[in-house]
């Protein structure tokens, strides 16, 4: 298994990650309102089944990409240069994010400083997947 090289493959900074995570948020929010209004669902439920879904499925199709990322050119590719996997996706989605929660946002706080600091611009959930995100478009 070869690895990339990160730090030449255009890893991509704290501030570039916020917006595409604003525009991701504000997909989920809509969505679940609407959901409430059509449906009478409850929106925080729609808001976390939906998001788990948007943040599990729509890279793993989409070449790492979701609308928010594709927006900024910027998408999530696995260290090995490989196609992502379900596997790595319920890691870095699913897991870190139920992680994020239960530490009650100590670890999200770290996520952001490792992501200010490291030279390789990678989270927690990043290294949890082996992931990084890039702007290079996908071969």
């Amino acid at each position: 298994m070869v690895l990339i090289d990160i730090i030449k493959d255009s890893p991509v900074d704290i501030t570039e990650r916020g917006f595409a995570l604003m525009i991701d948020l504000v997909i989920m929010i809509v969505f679940s309102f609407l959901m409430h209004f059509l449906f009478d669902f409850h929106p925080l439920i729609v808001a976390l089944i939906f998001s788990y879904l948007y943040d599990v499925f729509l890279p793993l199709f989409w070449n790492g990409y979701t609308v928010g990322k594709r927006i900024l050119g910027i998408r999530i590719a696995s260290l090995t240069g490989e196609k992502l996997t379900f596997g790595t996706m319920i890691i870095r989605g699913f897991l870190a994010q139920l992680l994020y929660s239960i530490s009650a946002g100590i670890l999200l706080i770290a996520s952001i400083y490792l992501v200010s600091t490291r030279a390789d611009r990678r989270s927690i959930h990043d290294l949890l997947a082996r992931t990084y995100v890039t702007s290079n478009i996908p071969e």
